[in-house]
């Protein structure tokens, strides 16, 4: 497989003659189309037995003649932070206010209150200051419970209160616990449609928005099981460190460790929002941005092999043994983010909780799993990733029967390891007529749904390898989940006309822009809009409903347990 170097290395007449090369030989032009594993500059995650919870609030601290009391943490249902200390009241007949610091993220531990404030300077007569405010803990289930507030006091002056347990639910790498059990194989009784995404996995349907958690961890099980491999479990311990922009971080997993790196750039306002790019590729992103690279073949090499190389199977040996390259990438950015979450936005500069992943052709398909099987990216921007993307290996197999060159299940089996396992076992030997995709428990368009509540914006391109309309298919029928939790304007798929393979074009900037302004940079506006759809180069060419469904779109009621835009 030849990969490409860099985009400014493409010779024009080279590109024109691969496009009119339509009929030509599928090895030369899925040579062509390959992104090149582009020079990364380091990759590291940090690796936790659970994720840490979200920042502390600001304690206020005591007003009058004492000092804020020691409270110890408070009562949660999830995990307690550590709040801030408060200062004592300044000199004054009447008693000066001190502002609290900032609580510490919450972590699995038991956490711990305010800290002691200082003293206040000696006054007579002074009111009696009072305590700090709670600090917010980390997000249960992870956390522990903080013990009761102990407030002491100082002089006449009122003790802290205690820290308060975290929220039921978001930014956790899996905010539904415990994780189901995944189906036994890749396969199950023929189904010549496209599976549905409201079903879980004892075949009931989903009738409230509460329960889309739970049907969310079942859809990726289902995924993991049919297409991916498993998602190795975070490892049992992290080391993260920092110098300049670069991240080091250690695993440990039993007695074995690892250790890789991770690069940081520009971005803007601190904490800065931050894009994950797959190879150092992907769409482009705004200066405001801050850039991560890493070496994804560090995580897991791409080289035909189950278990493949690289850390993941250093930590997990057969434990791995069936997981493919993309999702083994996926808990590489789980690390990353780890590693963000363990060193806080004063020493990394960025805020976890406004995070992308982007990527182009075969790191599209990488881009896609890191943001899919984690909940703490808020925003997923796949480019052109064709098959393991967004397209439908069942629509990809109806354009390949019908003589088009394209990428689909039977090639991509000898191509790389990207698909676990088990999903290789299923397609390899198979020729393109006798493809078993309807054998498959999942499709592609559960990798979209399970972006949901956070936003997806699908970037592909009308070339016939990448299956333009089977990834249309993909991102119109997950939509159907986000439309069904009442938040369709976060999920869209861009299909542009034929242009050169990972050239961005900029008939797709107005949508890539709106996604970012309102996702990553916080700001207003809409992204509502219709999906759209250049299928020339596809032999099917027209996208018909019925011909690939057979279930509809639920009514739901209730509210989501967690939304990370609420109110945005």
């Amino acid at each position: 497989m030849v990969r490409q170097p860099s985009e400014s290395e493409f010779a024009e007449s080279e590109l024109e003659s691969l496009d009119e090369a339509v009929d030509g030989s599928a090895g030369s032009r899925r040579q062509f189309l390959q992104l090149g594993a582009m020079s990364a500059l380091g990759f590291a995650g940090a690796c936790g037995t659970t994720p840490p919870g979200d920042d502390g609030a600001a304690g206020a601290g005591g007003t009058g003649t004492a000092a804020g009391g020691t409270g110890a943490g408070g009562m949660g249902t999830g995990g307690t932070g550590t709040g801030g200390a408060g200062t004592g009241g300044s000199v004054s007949t009447t008693g000066g206010t001190g502002a609290g610091g900032t609580g510490a993220a919450g972590h699995p531990a038991a956490g711990t209150g305010n800290t002691a404030g200082s003293a206040g300077g000696a006054t007579t007569g002074g009111a009696p200051g009072t305590g700090g405010s709670p600090a917010t803990g980390g997000a249960p289930p992870q956390g522990g419970m903080g013990g009761s507030s102990a407030g002491q006091s100082m002089g006449a002056g009122m003790g802290g209160t205690g820290g308060t347990g975290g929220s039921t639910g978001g930014w956790k790498e899996n905010n539904y616990t415990p994780l189901p059990t995944q189906p036994a194989g890749t396969s199950g009784p023929s189904n010549k449609k496209v599976p549905d995404p409201f079903k879980f996995i004892d075949g009931t349907r989903i009738s409230s928005k509460a329960d889309w958690e739970k049907l969310r961890a079942d859809l990726s099980a289902k995924l993991q099981a049919a297409v991916y491999g498993p998602k190795m479990p975070p490892p049992d311990k992290v080391e993260a460190s920092i110098s300049g922009g670069t991240v080091t971080v250690k695993c440990t997993v039993g007695s074995k460790s690892g250790s890789f790196t991770f690069t940081i750039k520009g971005g803007g306002t601190k904490p800065s929002p931050a894009v994950i790019r797959c190879a150092s590729s992907g769409c482009p992103f705004p200066s405001s941005v801050a850039t991560i690279d890493f070496d994804e073949h560090a995580i897991a090499a791409e080289n035909k092999m189950w278990p493949t190389t690289g850390l993941v199977t250093t930590l997990y040996g057969n434990t791995a043994a069936k997981s493919g390259s993309d999702i083994c990438w996926a808990w590489g950015a789980s690390r990353i983010i780890d590693a963000l979450e363990q060193l806080g936005p004063d020493a990394s500069g960025i805020n976890t909780h406004a995070l992308a992943t982007t990527g182009c052709s075969f790191a599209g398909k990488g881009a896609f799993a890191m943001g899919a099987f984690d909940e703490r990216v808020a925003l997923v921007v796949p480019q052109e990733a064709g098959s393991g993307g967004a397209a439908l290996w069942r629509v990809s197999s109806a354009e390949a029967a019908k003589g088009q060159n394209i990428q689909e299940a039977t090639e991509i089996v000898g191509e790389q390891n990207w698909e676990g396992k088990d999903f290789h076992d299923l397609f390899s030997g198979k020729s393109k007529t006798s493809a078993p995709v309807d054998m498959l428990i999942a499709d592609q368009h559960f990798l979209v749904a399970i972006c949901a509540p956070r936003a997806v914006l699908v970037i592909d391109n009308d070339i016939d390898w990448l299956g333009p309309l089977a990834t249309y298919a993909g991102g119109v029928l997950g939509q159907k989940v986000y439309e069904a939790l009442g938040i369709k304007d976060r999920c869209r798929v861009s299909v542009a006309p034929n242009h050169s393979h990972c050239q961005f074009p900029s008939s797709q900037q107005a949508e890539l822009t709106a996604y970012i302004n309102r996702f990553l940079l916080g700001m207003s506006g809409s992204t509502a809009g219709d999906n759209t759809l250049n299928a020339k180069n596809s032999t099917i060419k027209t996208y018909t409903e019925s011909d690939w469904i057979d279930w509809d779109t639920p009514t739901l009621g209730g509210s989501l347990t967690w939304d990370p835009f609420a109110g945005k």
